[in-house]
């Protein structure tokens, strides 16, 4: 799993260059609208969610989230109907269900995330909460599903 993180970040870095240098190559829009969740390997039950609040609100559902502020700090918040969430099933992209995607669990299985270089297990329905400039990959791999965050931070 982590020897795999230097490899994929080298391959989405020298893509990154690869589109950058041609010349009047069109950049996708959604890149620069929010945060984006990106399905590999036809992982199913993977969730993502918007319009999070930190408190008991009137939303549809309920999102535990172990990283409030979106950083590597355990600092959960367990409030009830307090986001909006959508299925990533049969979609590559969360931004065709959500212009801004604000956070992103597994429903049925515990995950491994990787913010900003740092391994965190996440625990089935737990939330990993992402900043609006951030990537998320989650791929299918020898040891389960694990989603890394790429950002500008």
């Amino acid at each position: 799993m982590r020897n795999r993180t230097r490899l994929r970040i080298a391959v989405i870095a020298l893509g990154a260059c690869a589109v950058g240098g041609i010349a009047g190559a069109a950049i996708p829009a959604y890149a620069w609208v929010g945060g984006d969740v990106i399905r590999h390997d036809s992982i199913q039950n993977l969730v993502i969610a918007k319009d999070i609040q930190f408190t008991n609100g009137s939303k549809g559902s309920t999102c535990r989230i172990w990283n409030r502020n979106g950083g590597n700090t355990w600092n959960y918040v367990n409030a009830s109907n307090n986001c909006t969430t959508a299925s990533m099933n049969g979609r590559t992209y969360s931004w065709t269900v959500f212009n801004d995607t604000d956070a992103f669990t597994m429903q049925y299985e515990a995950y491994w995330v990787n913010l900003y270089g740092s391994w965190r297990r996440v625990a089935a329905n737990d939330y990993t909460r992402i900043h609006s400039d951030d990537n998320v990959h989650c791929y299918r791999e020898s040891d389960g599903v694990n989603c890394y965050v790429e950002g500008w931070h």
